[in-house]
C-alpha cells in the first residue's frame, strides 16, 4: 500500500478524468479498458491497471489521456523510462496539458532529476488553466529542497500555500525546510498546521514531534509521538517515535 503522504502528494496525478463524454456520443475506441484501468489504479491494483491501460493504448494510441494513464501505471510500478516515454507522448498528443506536465514533473522527482522536475512544474504552474497550481509549486519546492537550495524551497512552498492555504503537503514540506534550517518555532507552526489539515498521516505527527523536541517542548513532543503510535502502531515512524518517548520520559 502507498503511504498516505505519498497519496496526498500525487492526488493531482490520480485525478484523471474518465472522458466518457455525452451518453449520445460513441465512446472513443479503448474507452472501456481505460475506465477499467482507472478503477484498478484508484484501488492500487497496479498490475491490473497496467494491463488495462496497455489495452487502451493499443486500441487508440493517439489518445493523450490513455497515454497519461499508462505512464502513471508505469511510474507506480517504478518502470521510470517507460513512464517518461508515455508522458512525453501524452504531452505531444494533448497540447502540452498542464496536468500532464505536472505528472511528468512528479516522475522526474522519483527519478531525482531535480532540474527537469522544476522545469515542468513551472510550466504547469504558469498555465492559467491548471486547476491545482499549489501542487506544482510544492513540487518545485521539494526539488529545491533536495538540491539544498532551502531559501528557494521556502519561497515555492509559501507560494503553494498562497494558492491554497488548505494544502497540507505544502505546510508539511515547509516545516521540513524550517527543520533543516534549525528554525524550530517556524517548523512547529508549519507542521502543526499540516497536522490539522491531515490529522491521520503519521509522518506529519512524527516530524511535528521532532520539531517540538528540538524546540524544547517536551510535553508537546510526547503527545505527537504518542499520536503516531495510535495512528500507525506498526509503522517505521511508530518504531522511531517509541524510542524518543523512552528518552523523553
Amino acid at each position: 500500500m502507498l503511504k498516505p503522504l505519498l497519496i496526498l502528494f500525487l492526488a493531482g496525478a490520480l485525478a484523471i478524468s474518465a472522458g466518457c463524454g455525452s451518453s449520445e456520443k460513441k465512446p472513443p475506441k479503448g474507452e472501456s479498458h481505460y475506465i477499467m484501468g482507472l478503477s484498478h489504479f484508484r484501488q492500487q491494483q497496479l498490475t491490473q491497471a497496467l494491463k488495462e491501460f496497455l489495452l487502451a493504448v493499443e486500441a487508440n494510441p493517439q489518445n493523450a489521456d490513455y497515454q497519461n494513464g499508462l505512464a502513471l501505471a508505469y511510474q507506480f510500478k517504478k518502470a521510470y523510462p517507460e513512464a517518461e516515454k508515455h508522458y512525453i507522448k501524452a504531452l505531444a498528443l494533448g497540447g502540452d496539458s498542464p496536468e500532464h506536465q505536472n505528472n511528468l514533473a512528479a516522475l522526474y522527482l522519483d527519478m531525482q532529476r531535480w532540474d527537469d522536475a522544476i522545469k515542468y512544474f513551472r510550466l504547469a504552474a504558469s498555465n492559467l488553466l491548471f486547476g491545482q497550481p499549489e501542487r506544482a509549486h510544492t513540487g518545485i519546492g521539494f526539488a529545491y529542497m533536495q538540491k539544498g537550495e532551502y531559501l528557494d524551497a521556502v519561497g515555492a512552498f509559501q507560494q503553494a500555500i498562497k494558492e491554497n492555504p488548505n494544502f497540507a503537503l505544502a505546510h508539511f514540506r515547509l516545516g521540513e525546510v524550517y527543520h533543516a534550517l534549525d528554525k524550530w518555532e517556524l517548523a512547529v507552526a508549519s507542521l502543526r498546521k499540516a497536522a490539522e489539515l491531515a490529522p491521520v498521516v503519521p509522518e506529519i505527527r512524527y516530524k511535528l514531534g521532532l520539531a517540538h523536541m528540538k524546540n524544547g517542548q517536551t510535553p508537546e513532543a510526547l503527545a505527537a509521538f504518542e499520536e503516531v503510535l495510535r495512528l500507525a502502531p506498526t509503522s517505521e515512524e511508530a518504531h522511531l517515535a517509541k524510542s524518543y518517548i523512552e528518552v523523553l520520559k
